[in-house]
């Protein structure tokens, strides 16, 4: 039931970009101590309709409202005390290099007397637990505290109305949950919260009260969160793994702790007749004086598989692709590629970075060029290619990712950030490289984007393409790759198929951050203690049902 005046309230709100329309005629209310989800997949508008409602940017037509009065007619500095936005990219909004001045920004600027810009300084970094890094340095921390910060500094401004742009979206699933656990917090103590986002987890959404569904600036669809599930799927969103069991379920009248179901992954795989493309060993680096990043790790990468690289923030990954094409160079230990030790330098290096393209998990990172076209024909280029070679290496980076023609001409830092995403993955594969390294490539994506990359790494792979993933999605890692390895603080602890390491994940992994699928049988093995580990919750119901 609407209020008479909603703490926020968006009416016939429309903006232009150069590139067409990104918002028509939106309306929509926020009430005090609410908790609501706007949903939309990459390219809805979500992040201009995040800008427009907290003030930073004027619709072209229609108005934003708080507590009945225009934005417009309030003093910016006024309208920062009641309206708190938090980026996607915490980098984007983080000012200061100390962690407590920092979050002491917002209440320094609104002229408060000292001590209470301490109390709100220390409320602020006790909510958002960052108490034991106020004097870090924050170069120095993970992206999941980084976060924490860039919301730490909202809420020491104390505002009114918090709204978060896909705040989680490029964080792995144990900083997730912590940014989740503070939300939760905040929204019992009757802050008023607006979360944009593409990603549905079942645990957030237990939390929230009303959707909206935005898609290409319209408003799709809005209701009660309980109604949301039932018009999911129609919408274009994937449903929780609990509920499609619990509806299957439902529906067969199967009790699944009775049942012994045979999963369908094989326990082992023969390795003998594959081809080494890497070989690392004994492989030890550090940053400067820094505690080992890597050490003494070792693992195999063949030819033609699909390996991801899983860990918890800090336990190396980086670090350890980034030696695949020598952007860091080897202190210890040794790599084998193609049976040749790896090159250094030299005409060796530049050959090596031909056939080994790497991904960056920030697609602004490697996009430099005013068109498409210019981005994907830099490394080509750069190798050699001219005339009609180079042409046609611009239309394989462009077809393996599904752009169409029309996007050759366009701005790459004017896409989405799936088609960024996109753009980055063709300017690696326009060089036709033999091993494509991707640091997670899933990362801020929505479900049809991760479907889009995920079916062009499946492609490579099969085309004969090495392919490397480092990501924090477990679900993918378990159910696309052909092997996992398995890094904990600086070290390999294990590598093999997904069952052969699977005991190792879940003891490197907060229980918490497991793949739905893969908690509901472990929680079953309690009861039941034949029922398998499943981690893909399609194969787990087929595998119920033959049993």
């Amino acid at each position: 039931m609407r209020e008479a005046n909603p703490l926020l309230e968006a009416r016939e709100v429309s903006f232009d970009y150069r590139t067409g329309r990104a918002l028509n005629r939106v309306s929509f209310f926020v009430e005090k101590g609410e908790r609501l989800a706007i949903l939309g997949h990459n390219g809805s508008g979500k992040s201009t309709l995040a800008r427009i409602i907290s003030g930073l940017v004027e619709p072209e037509s229609g108005a934003c409202l708080f507590n009945g009065t225009d934005l417009r007619e309030i003093e910016f500095r006024e309208l920062r005390k009641k309206i708190g936005l938090v980026f996607q990219d915490p980098e984007n909004q983080i000012v200061a290099s100390i962690v407590e001045d920092d979050v002491a920004f917002a209440p320094e600027n609104q002229g408060l007397p000292p001590d209470e810009i301490q109390l709100r300084v220390d409320m602020a970094l006790a909510e958002a637990d960052l108490l034991k890094k106020r004097s870090s340095a924050v170069y120095a921390l993970s992206g999941g505290e980084k976060q924490r910060v860039a919301l730490a500094g909202i809420l020491a401004a104390n505002v009114e109305c918090l709204i978060l742009d896909e705040p989680t979206a490029m964080l792995d699933p144990e900083s997730r949950l912590n940014i989740e656990k503070i939300l939760r917090l905040l929204h019992g103590e009757g802050m008023t919260i607006v979360q944009i986002t593409h990603q549905i987890e079942a645990d957030s959404f237990s939390d929230i009260q009303r959707v909206i569904v935005l898609s290409k600036g319209r408003i799709e669809w809005e209701g009660l969160t309980a109604d949301f599930w039932n018009e999911a799927e129609r919408l274009g969103f994937e449903l929780p793994d609990s509920l499609k069991l619990e509806r299957f379920c439902k529906s067969k009248n199967i009790d699944i702790y009775s049942l012994t179901p045979k999963p369908h992954c094989a326990l082992v795989t023969d390795t003998s007749s594959l081809k080494s493309k890497f070989s690392v060993k004994r492989l030890s680096f550090r940053h400067e004086a820094e505690s080992y990043a890597l050490k003494d790790v070792d693992a195999e990468i063949y030819s033609g598989e699909w390996l991801s690289i899983i860990g918890r923030t800090g336990s190396g990954k980086s670090t350890l692709v980034q030696h695949l094409n020598a952007l860091y160079k080897i202190q210890e230990g040794e790599i084998i590629f193609d049976g040749q030790p790896l090159a250094q330098k030299g005409r060796g290096l530049q050959t090596l970075r031909r056939r080994v393209g790497l991904v960056f998990q920030n697609p602004e990172d490697q996009l430099f060029s005013s068109t498409v076209k210019d981005e994907l024909a830099f490394a080509p280029k750069n190798g050699g290619f001219s005339g009609k070679e180079l042409d046609d290496a611009v239309n394989f980076g462009l077809e393996c990712v599904g752009l169409s023609q029309d996007f050759l001409t366009r701005n790459p830092l004017n896409l989405s950030g799936g088609e960024r995403r996109l753009v980055a993955i063709a300017s690696v594969l326009s060089a036709r490289p033999e091993v494509v390294v991707l640091d997670e490539p899933l990362a801020g994506l929505d479900a049809s984007y991760q479907r889009k990359i995920l079916g062009m790494l499946d492609s490579l792979r099969q085309k004969g393409h090495t392919i490397v993933t480092i990501t924090h999605d477990l679900k993918m890692a378990l159910t696309r790759s052909d092997r996992i390895l398995v890094l904990r603080d600086s070290q390999a602890i294990k590598e093999g198929t997904p069952r052969e390491v699977i005991d190792q994940i879940m003891s490197a992994i907060n229980p918490e951050a497991w793949p739905e699928a893969l908690k509901i049988s472990h929680e079953i093995r309690k009861v039941n203690k034949k029922f398998p580990l499943f981690w893909d919750c399609e194969e787990m119901i087929q595998c119920i049902s033959q049993a």
